[in-house]
């Protein structure tokens, strides 16, 4: 396994950091180029101006630099595999409301994802309707439907005779918000580490005989949500093995975006107003070693937002 790749790089906040040290650096060599008085020193006040500020600026942004590049070192997701396999394409495609629906009330039934399996398009779809207890999450293929439940640390699709088809469970690990993710898809078992503190683009998928599968995360850009092209929502996509059912692989893709959800929600306690008090079941599923890690539905909020 490798512990660093170089493509990881653009997803670390000190290249922000590095850049700035790197703009000021210009600037400096901008205002002294721009001073054209004859005697020793910079007396141009314009250029002396900038030159004082990125002088004050410096040591914040070298000590930024530092601080972001060990804490990417110290926190990054060891899921960087040399070799991946070929497998079968598979894409999440987020649905985009209709142009002038109504927002309030929700409607009956809503379509989550659209996902293509082998480059067939809607080869499986995730969907949430009402029902008397709540709404409900449904995997719909044309060969059948499969109900999602999920709580603290689980994910299930059960079918309509009460077998669940597919799981997904979080074994937690020494250390903060460390674990490891069993999915168990139709007997096959794939493992994937999660560390909650860390943003990584990307998911491995790992068999035990060590075949991985690599899974883009499809994090929409800020541009892209600035002019409204896509929601908030990721759309995972990348290689599965060959003899993954639809189903399989919806599930999959579905677990990916829960799994972000809850990563995205326990990276912003304490930088958001009332987020101080941390969730339990977002906690759960970061991998918290000292979150409740139950086998059964012992959440009501958790089966209205995503069962």
């Amino acid at each position: 396994m490798s512990r660093w790749s170089p493509r990881r790089w653009a997803h670390h906040r000190y290249l922000w950091w590095t850049g700035a040290l790197v703009v000021g650096g210009v600037a400096v060599a901008i205002a002294i180029g721009r001073d054209t008085s004859p005697g020793p020193g910079i007396t141009d006040g314009g250029a002396l101006a900038v030159l004082v500020t990125v002088v004050l600026l410096s040591p914040f942004l070298l000590f930024g630099a530092v601080h972001s590049l060990s804490f990417a070192i110290r926190r990054r997701v060891h899921d960087d595999a040399r070799v991946y396999g070929v497998g079968q394409p598979v894409r999440a495609e987020v649905a985009l409301p209709e142009r002038g629906a109504p927002v309030w009330p929700r409607p009956a039934e809503e379509l989550l994802l659209r996902v293509e399996v082998e480059r067939v398009p809607d080869a499986a779809r995730v969907v949430e309707r009402e029902a008397r207890h709540g709404r409900h999450r449904w995997i719909e293929t044309p060969d059948g439907a499969l109900r999602l439940r999920s709580g603290q640390g689980w994910l299930t699709a059960t079918g309509r005779d009460g077998v669940v088809r597919h799981r997904a469970t979080r074994r937690a690990l020494p250390g903060r918000h460390r674990g490891h993710w069993d999915l168990e898809l139709d007997g096959r078992v794939l493992r994937c580490e999660v560390r909650g503190l860390q943003d990584p683009p990307r998911r491995t998928l790992l068999e035990p005989d060590g075949t991985a599968w690599l899974l883009h995360m499809g994090l929409p850009s800020l541009f892209a949500l600035l002019t409204g092209r896509r929601t908030g929502g990721p759309e995972p996509h990348g290689r599965l093995p060959e003899d993954l059912a639809p189903d399989a692989a919806a599930f999959v893709l579905s677990w990916v975006g829960e799994l972000e959800e809850h990563l995205s929600r326990v990276r912003s306690y304490g930088q958001e107003i009332g987020a101080a008090r941390q969730d339990d079941v977002a906690d759960a599923w970061a991998g918290h070693g000292d979150a409740p890690d139950t086998t059964t539905e012992t959440a009501p909020r958790r089966e209205r937002a995503s069962a």
